[in-house]
């Protein structure tokens, strides 16, 4: 009886790991989602970038001052921007300079991204191989209960 025993806590130990395992891969999955978002958010800001730059002085536009919330203004410099570089500290850049810092962003939650990527796999791949364990384990002490009907 001590041997059922040792069999079944080894089947709910594997069942928690698969259940830790498919809680982690689904909090993987909305942490891509996440940054896949903010990759589209910087594309979209690289291509303002660009529209801004061709703009002409004196263009009409909708400067946001918090989300959602926007101020008429007219453009006055389409070669300079204000740009926070962190700790509230704001730095005047050219457009192609304000770019390469979207760019160096987009590069560095591709990393991100890559490495949540692995990450992902792997939890997937022992995922499987907990889901084939358990199966088999199952099936296992199904057997010799079929054998004893017979």
């Amino acid at each position: 009886m001590a041997k059922h025993s040792s069999k079944d806590e080894t089947l709910k130990d594997r069942y928690a790991e698969l259940r830790m395992a498919s809680a982690q891969i689904k909090q993987l999955q909305q942490q891509l989602e996440a940054v896949e978002e903010k990759k589209q958010e910087l594309e979209t800001a690289a291509e303002s970038l660009d529209s801004l730059k061709s703009a002409q002085k004196k263009t009409k536009l909708l400067a946001p001052v918090t989300e959602g919330i926007f101020a008429s203004a007219t453009l006055d410099n389409t070669e300079e921007l204000i740009v926070n570089v962190g700790s509230n500290v704001c730095v005047k850049k050219t457009v192609d300079e304000a770019k390469a810092l979207l760019r160096a962003k987009q590069q560095e939650l591709l990393g991100y991204q890559e490495s949540m990527l692995e990450e992902l796999n792997k939890l997937t791949d022992h995922a499987e191989a907990l889901e084939r364990e358990l199966g088999q384990m199952l099936q296992e002490e199904e057997q010799p209960d079929q054998g004893k009907q017979a």
